[in-house]
């Protein structure tokens, strides 16, 4: 028989003959959690958060709704006595980078040294970045290889899941997996592509889900059914990959800006899932702890 696999570390299960068999999931930090694209795709995967790291209220709000029993941190740069995971995953707020922000200098700060030293604190076996396209994501991969990770830069598109054509690079570093192993992990991905040109031209996807509600922009999201207006709330969490009813009880401003800033979950649990298959071959291997087995 098998225990209901829930919140907790250790996952007991029984094979035909009664015996106990500890197998265990592989556990995660987040930063930077939003209203939590990483740890919903990274759970599909079959990994465990362990801790998530938020500064947003409304934000907080989502996370303690679908993970009550998870730590929850609200400022990453204050000092903190983290719990040891596996992986580390986050996407550091980008309006320094965004296209989609004005001309003008961006108010918030750079945050990715906070991710670096989080990373460089804890050691864990894989790091996973997400951000907008932008030239200083090598930069960010230099710092993952002076702290001793083999790393990829992985370009994803969520058109051809979601309809929400958002394009992002996604920085992968590995500690300890071998690296033929690592080779076949980047070549699990190819390059995605937008499929919108011009406010007027015709498109199968919506383009990228910006922070904006009322904008009316070719860089944000509306439809013409009978009239033009703007997406609604339940259109943008879709779009964003998100189950229906994941953001109720907020205004229609509140969830643009939410699923305007959020991580695509499908694009996450693609790439955890081959990271759950290379740590079982890892685990066999050296002789560690079984993964469990969905």
């Amino acid at each position: 028989m098998s225990a209901e696999i829930g919140k907790g570390g250790l996952v007991e299960k029984r094979n035909q003959d009664g015996q106990k068999m500890n197998k265990q999931k592989i556990t995660f930090g987040s930063l930077f959690a939003g209203i939590g694209g990483f740890d919903l795709g990274l759970e599909m995967a079959g990994m465990k958060c362990k801790w998530q790291i938020e500064k947003n209220n409304q934000c907080q709000d989502v996370l303690r709704k679908h993970w009550p029993d998870v730590k929850l941190y609200n400022d990453i740069t204050k000092e903190n006595k983290y719990a040891q995971v596996e992986l580390i995953c986050g996407g550091d707020p980008c309006p320094i980078r965004s296209r989609a922000r004005s001309n003008g200098q961006s108010r918030h700060p750079d945050l990715s040294g906070y991710f670096l030293s989080l990373v460089g604190q804890l050691r864990p076996r894989w790091v996973v970045r997400e951000n907008v396209l932008a030239s200083d994501d090598v930069d960010f991969e230099c710092a993952l290889e002076i702290l001793g990770y083999r790393t990829a830069i992985i370009r994803s598109d969520a058109a051809s899941i979601t309809g929400q054509s958002r394009q992002r690079d996604f920085v992968v570093g590995c500690r300890e997996v071998t690296w033929p192993c690592f080779s076949e992990f980047i070549s699990n991905f190819e390059d995605g592509k937008g499929s919108y040109k011009t406010r007027l031209g015709t498109r199968e996807v919506v383009p990228a889900l910006t922070t904006h509600r009322t904008r009316y922009d070719s860089r944000d999201c509306y439809i013409f059914d009978g009239g033009l207006r703007i997406l609604d709330g339940d259109e943008r969490t879709a779009f964003a990959g998100f189950p229906k009813n994941w953001l109720d009880g907020f205004t229609e401003a509140s969830i643009a800006r939410m699923t305007g800033n959020a991580v695509v979950p499908q694009i996450v649990e693609i790439i955890g899932k081959v990271i759950v298959k290379l740590e079982k071959v890892s685990r066999r291997e050296n002789g560690g702890n079984p993964l469990d087995e969905e």
